[in-house]
């Protein structure tokens, strides 16, 4: 009897210790990236591959950065032993010069490294006058909607103006930016004030339309701006 309970105690020891020395473990292939020389402005993106190399399930917590820089959500924030994951990291150079460095935190269950540092350095040269950047770009960019039919889009338009007509509106909100300025106008304004408020009601919160449509715009400013399709009669 007492025999069996000596085993019984050692193999609880036993069963306890494995339990206790079963740890996740966070690795990455390389903590550190250098991206060498960029033009100010332009963007750095880099993956890196986050592995477990432990013998239990590793749990990732929050992803931080100490700049200006963003990670891309990651697919799944557990991991098996063995199994890895790619962090994408973006980093807008914008206000940057010189030699410059970002770094990126990464929190998990990990009991020996609780926070992964990660670390991206680059020299960031400055950009020419006649730049812009795609960071400035996107902040800047719009898109003009004439809602007329194709023959008054084609007799003449607004300059980068693309012709979707009213009643094929409908057809394109899967296919039109989200987060983007959307300016829509038509002869007079009637029918772009409508596309806009049903643009908004579908979560296009930026769509505007132009006041007085067409027409204002040619009262005040005559064709400054405008386009006629040279093989429109």
């Amino acid at each position: 009897m007492t025999r069996c309970l000596v085993i019984s105690a050692m193999m609880m020891v036993l069963m306890i210790a494995a339990t206790a020395a079963a740890a996740p473990a966070i690795a990455v292939d390389a903590p550190e990236y250098s991206h060498g020389t960029v033009f100010e402005g332009f963007a750095i993106v880099h993956s890196f591959v986050l592995r477990n190399t432990g013998d239990a399930e590793l749990r990732i917590g929050r992803v931080t950065a100490t700049c200006g820089c963003t990670a891309t959500e990651l697919a799944t924030d557990r991991l098996a032993p063995g199994q890895s994951i790619d962090l994408q990291v973006l980093i807008d150079t914008t206000g940057y010069r010189g030699a410059s460095a970002w770094v990126i935190h990464v929190d998990s269950n990990d009991p020996v490294t609780p926070r992964l540092t990660l670390r991206i350095t680059a020299t960031v040269t400055p950009s020419q006058p006649y730049h812009v950047s795609v960071g400035d770009m996107n902040y800047l960019f719009y898109l003009l909607i004439d809602l007329r039919n194709p023959d008054r889009y084609a007799a003449r338009h607004l300059m980068g103006a693309i012709n979707i007509p009213y009643e094929e509106l409908d057809q394109w909100t899967e296919r039109l930016p989200r987060g983007v300025l959307l300016i829509l106008y038509d002869d007079r304004g009637d029918r772009s004030d409508l596309a806009a408020r049903a643009l908004i009601e579908r979560g296009f919160n930026e769509a505007r339309s132009l006041l007085g449509g067409f027409a204002e715009w040619t009262h005040r400013f005559g064709e400054k701006l405008t386009l006629a399709d040279p093989s429109n009669p």
